[in-house]
C-alpha cells in the first residue's frame, strides 16, 4: 500500500522480481535469504513485502525459516518472526482484508495499474485459465504459510517473540505516517498480541502524524462516509480505564518519537561524514602558506589536553607514530580495539571529552567550529555560541597565567584568541538572525551531550 502510492515504477520492478523469485522457490528451494538472494534483491523483497504483494511475502518467509533448518540464531528467529506474522496477517480472511482486496482488483480493472490479483471476486464470477492458476498458486502459498508460521512459533519463546514483535512496530512507526496507518490496521491481527492500549496508541499516533503531513491533503477521503482517523482513535481511547489510557499515552508518544529519533541518527550520521572539514591549520600555516582542511590538528590538541601525547613545538599536523600511539593509548582506556586511525566518532568524542573535562581552550574552539558549520554536528548556533563563548573564557584563563604555559603554547595560544574572537562574532551573528523559537540557552555542560561521549 505504501510504496504503491510512492512509485509504480520502481514497484512495478519489484513485483516482477518478487514473482521471479517466487517462481524459484517453487521447485523446492529452501535456503536462507543470504544462501539465495543479493543484497540488492532482498532489499527489493523486503521492500515490495512491506508494500503487500502477496509474492513477495511468500518469498521472503520462506527463505526466512526454510524447511528443515536445524538452526537458527536469535536474530534470524526475530527477523523470520517478522515477516511471518506480516504475511500471514494479510492472508486472514478479515472483513477488512476482504475489503482491501475489492478495492485492489477496483484499482486494477480502473486503468493500467499493474497491480496482481489476489482476491475480491464477485459470487459466481468466471475466472481465466491463468487467474485460476493464479489463484491455486496462492492457495497454496498460503497453506504452506500456515504450517510455517505454526512450525516456527513453536521454536520461539517469548522473550524473542515481544523482540520480534517490537522489531515490527519499529518498521513501521520508522515510515512515517502511512507506515503508522498500517501499523495502526495490523494491531487487529490476531497473530500479535497488543494490548488494548497498545492498538489506541497506534490509532492515536497514525491520526497525530497524519494529520500533521502532506498527505492530510492530498489524499482522497475515505469511501466510507463519516469514516476518519480521528474517529477510529476515539473509539478505541473510549473503551480504556484510567490506568490504559496513561499507558496508550506513553506509547503513542513512544511510536511518533521513533520517526524523530531515526531522522536525528541519520542527521548525526551526515554530520559526523562531514567531520573532515574542520579546518584548524591557520595560525599554524607559513606565511603564504594554503593552509589544509584536517582534523589532525584538532585531535592532537585533544590529544595533548587528555595527556595522551607531550609535544615539545607543538602540535604540528602530522598524523605520525607518536599521534597514532597517543590514539590507541586513548581507544585502550575506552575499552575499544586499537587502531591506526579514529573513525569520525572518536575523533568527535576526543575533541569533546578534552573540551569539556580537560577545558582545553582549542577543543572548545574546534567543538564550536563543529556546530556551527554542521562539522562532526547538525549545524546548531545555540551550542556554538555556548563553546565559542567558554572557549574566550577558557583562553583568556590560560593566558592569565602565561609564564605557567609550555613554550609552544605561550606562542600558540595568543594566535588563537584572534582566531576565536573572529568566529564569536560570526556566531554571534547567525545566532541573533535566528527565529525566536530557534534560540536557546543550553547549559555550558551540553555542548556535547549528542556526541555520546565515552566516560
Amino acid at each position: 500500500m505504501l510504496h504503491r502510492k510512492i512509485s509504480k515504477g520502481v514497484l512495478s520492478g519489484a513485483f516482477f522480481l518478487a514473482a521471479f523469485v517466487c517462481a524459484s522457490a517453487q521447485a523446492g528451494e529452501e535456503k536462507k535469504c543470504a544462501k539465495q538472494y543479493s543484497l540488492e534483491e532482498h532489499l527489493i523483497l523486503e521492500w515490495a513485502a512491506l508494500g503487500g504483494d502477496p509474492h513477495a511475502q511468500f518469498a521472503i518467509t520462506q527463505c526466512a525459516f526454510p524447511k528443515g533448518t536445524k538452526k537458527l540464531s536469535d536474530e534470524e528467529k526475530i527477523y523470520a518472526w517478522k515477516w511471518l506474522t506480516l504475511a500471514s496477517c494479510e492472508t486472514l480472511e478479515t472483513k477488512a482484508a476482504l475489503e482491501r482486496n475489492v478495492r485492489t482488483r477496483r484499482l486494477k480493472e480502473k486503468g493500467d495499474l499493474s497491480f496482481r490479483r489476489f482476491g475480491g471476486h464477485a459470487d459466481g464470477e468466471k475466472l481465466s485459465t491463468r487467474e485460476k492458476m493464479f489463484w491455486e498458486y496462492r492457495t497454496r502459498r498460503v497453506s504452506e504459510l500456515k504450517t510455517r508460521y505454526e512450525t516456527l512459533n513453536g521454536t520461539i519463546d517469548a522473550p524473542l517473540r515481544a523482540k520480534a514483535q517490537d522489531a515490527l512496530v519499529e518498521e513501521f512507526s520508522n515510515m512515517g505516517a502511512l507506515g503508522l496507518l498500517r501499523l495502526s490496521q495490523l494491531a487487529d491481527c490476531p497473530h500479535v498480541s497488543f494490548s488494548r492500549a497498545q492498538k489506541a496508541a497506534a490509532w492515536s499516533a497514525a491520526e497525530e502524524k497524519w494529520d500533521a503531513s502532506a498527505l492530510a491533503v492530498i489524499a482522497g477521503k475515505s469511501e466510507n462516509r463519516g469514516w476518519s482517523l480521528a474517529k477510529e482513535s476515539k473509539a478505541r481511547h473510549g473503551a480504556l480505564n484510567t490506568l490504559e489510557k496513561r499507558t496508550a499515552e506513553f506509547e503513542k508518544d513512544r511510536l511518533i518519537a521513533a520517526d524523530a529519533q531515526r531522522v536525528a541518527h541519520l542527521e548525526d550520521r551526515a554530520a559526523l561524514a562531514d567531520l573532515q572539514n574542520l579546518s584548524t591549520a591557520f595560525v599554524h600555516a607559513s606565511e603564504g602558506d594554503t593552509p589544509t582542511k584536517t582534523v589532525t590538528l584538532a585531535v592532537q590538541y585533544a590529544l595533548e589536553a587528555l595527556d595522551m601525547i607531550e609535544f615539545v613545538n607543538g602540535p604540528d599536523n602530522d598524523y605520525g607514530p607518536t599521534t597514532i600511539e597517543a590514539a590507541q593509548r586513548l581507544q585502550a582506556s575506552w575499552g575499544q580495539e586499537e587502531t591506526r586511525w579514529l573513525n569520525h566518532e572518536q575523533i568527535r568524542n576526543t575533541v569533546c571529552k578534552a573540551a569539556t573535562e580537560a577545558a582545553d581552550p582549542i577543543s572548545m574552539y574546534h567543538v564550536a567550529l563543529m556546530h556551527a558549520n554542521g562539522w562532526g554536528f547538525k549545524r546548531d548556533y545555540s551550542k556554538a555560541r555556548s563553546a565559542i563563548s567558554q572557549a574566550e573564557k577558557a583562553i583568556k584563563v590560560r593566558l592569565d597565567a602565561i609564564d605557567e604555559l609550555p613554550e609552544w603554547k605561550q606562542v600558540h595560544y595568543p594566535q588563537y584568541v584572534a582566531e576565536i574572537e573572529a568566529e564569536k562574532i560570526l556566531i554571534d551573528a547567525a545566532w541573533e538572525a535566528l527565529p525566536e523559537r530557534e534560540k536557546s540557552q543550553p547549559e555550558a555542560r551540553d555542548v556535547c551531550r549528542t556526541a555520546s561521549i565515552i566516560q
